[in-house]
């Protein structure tokens, strides 16, 4: 089984300084390399129990002005259960200490639904269930290649802004060794 890391001792074996240079320096070396930059917005799709929990949700944050100035909600072309939401500038704001959130929702409506994000670019995965207004069963997946870290690296932007953050998302890092190709 390979080895995981929180984010902090990952910027320990990377030799890094503290999470927030850390952060800055690989989306700038993302950016170089690539000539790419990782959204400002964060996308997550959101699946609820049934039909009718999912058309509540999309009423209350399209047209209660609490969420509609903080996030866009879509319907899905492919499940009439699941939502397409944006907005938030990490991920952990859907959920942080800054209310309204994703959490004032699920307790306000008394809604559960499943969370899932998958990062452009990296797969860098986040998964996590919200019942009664409680993050719950919640894992991000962080793989970075030993060749070309910053690909993943320079999207940590994304998902948090400091080490307390990550913590509480329950971040894990994994070391991937790349593959000679002959």
């Amino acid at each position: 089984m390979t080895q995981g890391y929180n984010v902090q001792d990952l910027i320990t074996t990377m030799k890094g300084n503290d999470v927030a240079s850390f952060i800055h320096n690989q989306n700038l070396r993302f950016s170089e390399r690539f000539g790419l930059n990782y959204s400002d917005d964060v996308s997550v799709t959101l699946t609820f129990e049934s039909d009718r929990d999912a058309i509540d949700f999309y009423n209350e944050v399209r047209f209660n002005e609490d969420y509609a100035q903080e996030y866009t909600v879509k319907t899905s072309p492919f499940h009439s259960k699941d939502l397409l939401l944006s907005g938030a500038q990490t991920l952990y704001d859907y959920f942080g200490s800054r209310e309204p959130n994703l959490l004032t929702v699920s307790r306000d409506l008394n809604i559960n639904f499943a969370i899932e994000f998958v990062q452009d670019y990296s797969g860098t995965t986040f998964t996590g269930a919200v019942r009664r207004g409680e993050l719950l069963s919640r894992q991000c997946i962080i793989e970075v290649s030993d060749i070309l870290p910053e690909l993943s690296l320079g999207g940590l932007r994304q998902i948090g802004r400091n080490q307390r953050e990550f913590d509480d998302l329950l971040t894990r890092c994994y070391i991937v060794k790349g593959a000679t190709i002959l």
